[in-house]
């Protein structure tokens, strides 16, 4: 449980203005020559900003709308951060390691945290202390994943023997529980789990655990809506999540593939295909090392638009021939998705999927 291990999260594009400001004590010039050094890529070459006082390895981090960064550590401790200050904002101590964080979704004032001495925390921010608090019954009482469903109804946490125990978040009264396991076989007792994510626009929620099994659970009656098999997570503290429109799950792997799938499968074109398992997912070797995290662009439209408009400005000051404009009116503007993954060894790669107009009539060179 105590194995080292990283899982890094991608900040938001930063403003102009916050660049600068960030960079004050150094030459604003500067800060803002770094951002034009590569024209196609979606993120800057260097990093936006780098925070210091973590005295050992971070487990988690969780954004707030409002730019807030909250990071959790085995140094036992939580810290808050905002991208326009460099300092620490304030630090909230533990007794063990801090495994799981998470900004509520309705009230950024408050964070729940999960640590592994087996209680779950909720945090009053400005008041800097526990508002309310409970522990994890059972043998195995280590807390390894947590998070909000239904709009900050419910907290959710994952344990290390494989249970995700709901709460009512107002005082974190036990509310229910799921044994996530196979009834049968070799996953039939219960493995740690490393991810929960509530399903957007839906009552649902995914959980992913040790016995490389990613589930998707209906909270309307707690039964399991769908399996997802293919990739390897049998240590790590690898979680899948969802894009931006729920349509797509994506997660990371020991055996350094990116693995995705179709939260809904067509199964119209299967004879004979059980309908709550999914086996069929799309596998991108990108990496050198256990692909720790893995994840989609929240808004991948503001991305993609960037890069069309790179690209445009760049062709433009070539001299490039001017592009057709119905095959422009017909390739741009028609979404995607972004891809950014990232390793063991630190390494973070950002993949682009740009959709094809639906009822195109353009041949495949036109929309290469």
């Amino acid at each position: 449980m105590r194995t080292k291990y990283n899982a890094e999260k991608v900040s938001p594009t930063p403003s102009q203005e916050s660049l600068v400001s960030q960079h004050s004590s150094e030459d604003p010039n500067a800060a803002l020559a770094d951002m034009k050094s590569d024209d196609r890529s979606p993120f800057m070459p260097k990093p936006f900003c780098t925070y210091t006082g973590h005295t050992s390895d971070l487990l988690d981090v969780s954004w707030s709308k409002n730019y807030f960064v909250l990071s959790s550590s085995m140094d036992k401790t939580v810290r808050l951060w905002h991208i326009s200050r460099k300092e620490c904002l304030c630090c909230f101590q533990h007794i063990d390691f801090v495994t799981a964080i998470v900004f509520h979704p309705r009230d950024d004032r408050y964070f729940l945290s999960g640590s592994l001495d087996g209680k779950l925390r909720l945090w009053n921010i400005p008041d800097k202390k526990v508002a309310v608090w409970n522990e994890v019954d059972g043998q195995t009482k280590l807390i390894t994943a947590a998070n909000f469903c239904q709009n900050g109804k419910f907290a959710v946490v994952g344990s290390y023997d494989g249970r995700c125990i709901f709460y009512n978040t107002d005082q974190l009264k036990y509310h229910t529980q799921i044994h996530v396991r196979s009834t049968r076989g070799k996953n039939s007792t219960g493995r740690k789990i490393s991810g929960i994510e509530p399903m957007p626009g839906e009552d649902k929620i995914l959980v992913t655990s040790n016995d490389s099994r990613i589930r998707l659970y209906d909270l309307r009656d707690l039964n399991l809506s769908c399996k997802y098999k293919g990739y390897v997570n049998v240590s790590s503290q690898i979680k899948a999540s969802f894009s931006h429109d729920g349509k797509y799950i994506i997660s990371g792997s020991e055996n350094q593939c990116i693995y995705i799938w179709k939260t809904h499968h067509d199964y119209s074109k299967f004879s004979s295909v059980r309908r709550d398992r999914n086996d069929f997912w799309e596998g991108i070797k990108a990496h050198n090392a256990v692909v720790t995290c893995a994840v989609f662009a929240p808004n991948p439209d503001n991305i993609i638009r960037q890069i069309e408009e790179q690209e445009g400005a760049g062709n433009a000051s070539q001299n490039l021939q001017v592009e057709d404009p119905m095959v422009v009116q017909r390739t741009k503007g028609c979404g995607g998705y972004v891809l950014i993954s990232a390793d063991f060894n630190g390494c973070i790669k950002v993949f682009l999927n740009k959709m094809k107009p639906k009822h195109s009539s353009l041949p495949a060179s036109a929309l290469a």
